[in-house]
């Protein structure tokens, strides 16, 4: 079977093959199991936060192209990329706290980049996509955001969603706060909890029932033609999503 890195970074066309994430969950892994999905193990960076100094959202970001920003500390990640002939451009100080664990958490979210410009450094803005950015509060740009497909996102974060409320071509749905878990802090973030596996199916680390905006969640995925798999009876928790990087080559 052929595989390849995704065209569009959280985007997959195909059948995922590989993502990044967090995973050290029984339930998780029989998930990834089952999907037939590989995962890169993720390695700790000690000069980050306990709960998130294995997110891979804080660690890495795909950029198109073959192409990934990543933290130094990420060797499994790195070779796997090289191996298929794939380009890792090494990030440095990615540390807590607060705004320096943010360095790479921002949303390519299709024709956009969703994120707080003040905190990315001009090397990570000269290697972005040439796409429009829109510009933030929130740090945690990444965490904040479902990718559900091109320009569709749902988002915990108001001022996320008032941002993109500027852009016709931007299908938003806003939802509260709380029902995402993480070790430490009061709450977790909607895009930390999951990820595209397919072109039109998510992926989520916990029972998305339990969400208190699930009717409206569901509602909009329909509205938009897209699915989700999620795993039953567990807390949606936040494990810093999961980013697909290779899919099956259908062309």
């Amino acid at each position: 079977m052929k595989k390849r890195f995704l065209e569009d970074p959280n985007l997959p066309e195909n059948k995922v093959t590989t993502v990044y994430a967090d995973v050290d969950d029984i339930a998780l892994k029989n998930a990834f199991n089952d999907l037939s999905i590989k995962v890169i193990n993720i390695v700790e960076n000690q000069f980050l936060d306990t709960p998130v100094c294995r997110h891979a959202d804080i660690l890495a970001n795909y950029i198109g192209k073959s192409t990934f920003l990543s933290d130094k500390h990420q060797i499994e990640l790195c070779k796997f990329i090289e191996d298929n002939n794939g380009k890792s451009v090494i990030i440095e100080n990615i540390k807590s706290p607060y705004p320096n664990d943010c360095l790479l958490n921002f949303a390519d979210i299709g024709d956009y980049i969703i994120c707080n410009k003040s905190i990315l450094t001009k090397e990570i803005i000269d290697l972005l996509p040439k796409k429009a950015i829109i510009d933030v509060k929130q740090g945690y740009s990444k965490c904040s955001v479902c990718i559900c497909k091109s320009n569709t996102i749902i988002t915990d974060d108001i001022s996320v969603y008032n941002a993109v409320l500027q852009y016709d071509n931007i299908n938003s749905l806003l939802v509260e706060k709380g029902s995402v878990h993480i070790n430490k802090y009061d709450y977790g973030f909607i895009g930390g909890c999951c990820g595209l596996i397919d072109k039109n199916t998510l992926l989520f680390n916990g029972d998305l029932t339990l969400h208190s905006d699930f009717d409206k969640i569901k509602k909009f995925m329909y509205d938009n033609d897209v699915n989700y798999i999620d795993i039953k009876g567990k807390p949606l928790t936040d494990i810093g999503s999961i980013i697909p990087i290779m899919e099956i080559d259908g062309d």
